[in-house]
């Protein structure tokens, strides 16, 4: 019985694990800790936003701080863990948006692809608010990255077959309230969901093959996948110096 027991545990340690349709590894105590770190620290930061303005003031993006006069290109990306500190329910929608769609997303496409598509598509929304906003307008709020998961939800379910209506009726709801409600960055919304449907089809687009050998395999696909995301991030960079050479401080 003692070979036995040692023979199933050296099957089970050298046998390649399970994984996911996306290439994840699926293990069954896998946390959203990526979704729930995120969430953390945007509502840290909120506590000290309604203790000083400076914190939303040196966080938050306008086109002008990517740009000759003012180049501080971080903020494309920090304004996405701030939020209106006058509308405690734009911080609290994020949030729960954030909270609903990655829980179901970080475990299927794993750690480091959630990382780089919620990164991605928070920096698409900035690429589009650099040219489709006035440029002393700052933006703030996690909506283009919690739009870029809307947008990688629709895009993942069509590759698994699985219905798509309520995802698409959730993101036409919340597109026609992006142009409806005063005071929301519609651009910011239509940045991250382009490029989180883009990052979504690099990932469940890329070439698989059946080698035999299942981990070789998943990493062959996993390279292929940080080249296409690479991809993607090296034309947002690009975009972003081509804005920054349209800034117009005086439109």
């Amino acid at each position: 019985m003692d070979c036995l027991a040692r023979a199933r545990s050296e099957f089970q340690r050298r046998r390649p694990p399970a994984r996911s349709q996306f290439g994840a590894v699926l293990r069954p105590d896998q946390r959203p800790v990526v979704t729930f770190t995120v969430i953390g620290l945007c509502v840290v930061l909120y506590g000290l936003q309604l203790l000083s303005s400076a914190v939303t003031e040196a966080l938050w993006y306008a086109p002008l701080q990517t740009s000759p006069w003012f180049f501080e290109p971080w903020r494309m990306l920090t304004s996405a863990l701030v939020h209106s500190p006058a509308n405690a329910m734009h911080l609290l929608f994020n949030m729960f948006a954030l909270w609903f769609i990655g829980r179901a997303i970080e475990p299927a496409l794993g750690r480091l692809r959630y990382i780089a598509l919620l990164t991605l598509s928070a920096l698409g929304g900035s690429v589009a608010v650099l040219f489709l906003t006035p440029a002393m307008t700052p933006t703030l709020g996690a909506s283009g990255a919690v739009f870029g998961l809307f947008g990688a939800l629709f895009i993942l379910m069509r590759a698994t077959g699985s219905q798509t209506g309520g995802i698409l009726t959730l993101i036409t709801i919340n597109v026609v309230i992006s142009f409806v409600i005063p005071g929301i960055s519609w651009q910011g919304h239509f940045g991250g969901l382009v490029v989180g449907a883009l990052c979504a089809l690099v990932i469940s687009k890329a070439p698989s093959r059946s080698s035999g050998d299942r981990l070789a395999d998943a990493r062959r696909r996993g390279r292929w996948q940080g080249l296409g995301l690479l991809g993607i991030a090296v034309v947002l960079v690009l975009l972003t110096a081509l804005g920054m050479s349209l800034v117009n401080p005086y439109a």
